[in-house]
């Protein structure tokens, strides 16, 4: 398993889709989900699978790419995030696109002489994906974190910055005006769960921090060996990545007011689970162990990452599916 998902073999490439294939057909063994809801679920992780491992190679998080990254959120997604309803589905995997588009453009950033088009386009891809899902608010947070690392004292940056994320909010505010997008609006979360799933969500947030903070340490632990553009381009999409999951979580735990465009509690739950599914697949990447040949053995250390990475999926997928 390791060596496949660590060579560019053609198997290597295939694993991604047969895991969402069996993803699938579990959740219509499951709960006899309706075909539409499968297909947009099936092909909003294949796209924003894709979309992660266009990241992951061409935006320098790694040296060598690999079927890695992929995976890896596809398989997070699948524990994590149920089937919604069409409208709902399309919403989520939308904005998680278009949060894509803003981590693209962030981590192009690296030594460009000026970035103003770069941090305009960012902000208003941002700012869409906030007013389709204010769940998303972290980005904003994310994105201006990366600005105060990187380049802090260029004033003409941060207004470029400001001006696209208005224009994303403007846009999308003149777009729920319209009759077709009324479709997507709905009431705020306000259901309570019982007690028995508060536990069972307890457990699965310790899992998955755990998960998260090992892997975090892993990919720390590679930098040494890594040059100058791979190490930025890390440390940006984490800041960015933990902003947007963050503050998502702080939303999703506490409750939220009535916000146009929240949508139901299944909605905010199915959005929460997919965005932490995205950020967990890059911070939990690293516990992939790379083999640099077929013989080479595994250290303790990687070993031990592995066996965190897929245990907390199955007590994840168990604690989500327990009756």
């Amino acid at each position: 398993m390791i060596s496949i998902l660590r060579s560019n073999q053609p198997i290597a490439w295939s694993i991604v889709p047969l895991t969402i294939l069996g993803g699938v057909l579990w959740h219509f063994w499951h709960a006899h989900t309706p075909v539409l809801s499968l297909a947009i679920y099936g092909i909003g992780l294949l796209t924003v699978a894709g979309y992660s491992h266009h990241l992951y190679v061409q935006r320098n998080f790694v040296e060598r790419g690999d079927s890695a990254l992929a995976w890896s959120f596809v398989a997070w997604g699948i524990v994590l995030v149920p089937v919604s309803e069409p409208m709902e589905g399309i919403q989520t995997w939308t904005s998680l696109l278009m949060l894509c588009g803003a981590l693209d453009l962030t981590l192009r950033m690296h030594r460009q002489p000026s970035t103003s088009n770069i941090q305009f386009r960012a902000g208003l891809l941002a700012g869409l994906a906030v007013s389709i899902q204010p769940l998303n608010a972290g980005i904003l947070l994310g994105l201006i974190a990366v600005q105060i690392r990187t380049r802090p004292a260029i004033f003409r940056e941060w207004i470029m910055l400001a001006f696209g994320i208005a224009h994303g909010l403007l846009i999308a505010g003149f777009c729920w005006t319209l009759p077709f997008f009324s479709e997507f609006i709905g009431s705020a979360a306000t259901e309570v769960p019982e007690t028995g799933q508060n536990t069972r969500q307890l457990w699965r947030a310790a899992g998955m921090i755990t998960a998260g903070i090992f892997g975090l340490f892993m990919l720390i632990r590679e930098n040494p060996r890594l040059v100058l553009k791979t190490k930025n381009t890390r440390y940006n999409a984490i800041f960015l990545l933990l902003a947007l999951a963050g503050t998502a979580s702080l939303f999703f735990g506490t409750g939220t007011p009535e916000i146009r465009g929240l949508g139901p509690a299944s909605q905010c739950t199915a959005h929460w689970a997919a965005v932490s599914a995205l950020a967990l697949g890059f911070l939990t990447v690293s516990l992939v162990p790379k083999r640099e040949r077929k013989g080479d053995k595994l250290s303790a250390l990687d070993g031990l990452g592995w066996v965190v990475f897929v245990g907390t999926l199955l007590v994840v997928f168990g604690l989500n599916y327990a009756q």
